[in-house]
């Protein structure tokens, strides 16, 4: 039970349980639902171009209902896809997107939970930060402004992308100074996205409200 709940910052920071930060351990104590293969196969598509998967995910659940652990998911089969694609969840999910090949694409993160709205980055410098364009957000971030959709564009465009979000509803409440411009930028990164053909956006949100409205 002590390793039961999944942290994103803790994987792509490399500490935590081996279950989680491993990608073939993870992968081979995770049973492929069908829901799960779903996402993954959903993922593959829009970042190969075929013509199938969503632009935006949400993913909502109680609190405890698997979202990180989706995430996970996500995250390690796009960063260690080569060394996992002989597991059975990564083969299913190959299988329903209708590949072969896992696609290339960065992978950037935000966890909610780990972010620190007065001194750290916003959400939208921290993805400009990971993309090595912090440069054209800087302004932005330390404004505690949304870029709006032509920026974000203009930093997502040029590679396939996933974006994995966490724990959005927490970081509102950590940051409600500027909570208006994180809910102004999520409406422009899902605008920004959709209109990309190689780029995923998946975030999670408590289906309860333990934060408020």
């Amino acid at each position: 039970e002590s390793v039961f709940a999944a942290d994103l910052s803790d994987v792509v920071a490399d500490r935590g349980p081996m279950e989680y930060r491993d990608a073939e351990t993870f992968f081979r104590k995770t049973y492929p639902t069908q829901g799960l293969l779903r996402l993954l196969s959903s993922v593959l598509s829009r970042l190969a171009a075929s013509g199938k998967g969503e632009a935006v995910i949400q993913i909502q659940t109680p609190f405890g209902g698997g979202k990180t652990h989706s995430l996970v998911a996500l995250y390690h089969l796009l960063k260690h896809g080569q060394s996992v694609k002989h597991l059975e969840a990564v083969t299913a999910a190959l299988k329903e997107a209708g590949t072969s090949e896992i696609p290339g694409a960065r992978v950037l993160t935000f966890v909610g939970t780990a972010a620190d709205p007065v001194k750290g980055k916003t959400p939208w410098g921290e993805l400009a930060e990971q993309l090595g364009r912090y440069d054209l957000l800087k302004e932005q971030d330390q404004r505690r402004r949304a870029p709006g959709k032509d920026l974000l564009h203009k930093i997502l465009a040029d590679q396939p992308t996933l974006i994995l979000m966490d724990e959005i509803a927490e970081y509102c409440v950590k940051a409600r100074d500027f909570r208006d411009q994180v809910v102004a930028f999520f409406q422009e990164l899902t605008e920004a996205v959709k209109v990309l053909d190689r780029c995923s956006l998946v975030v999670t949100l408590p289906s309860s409200v333990p934060y408020g409205e």
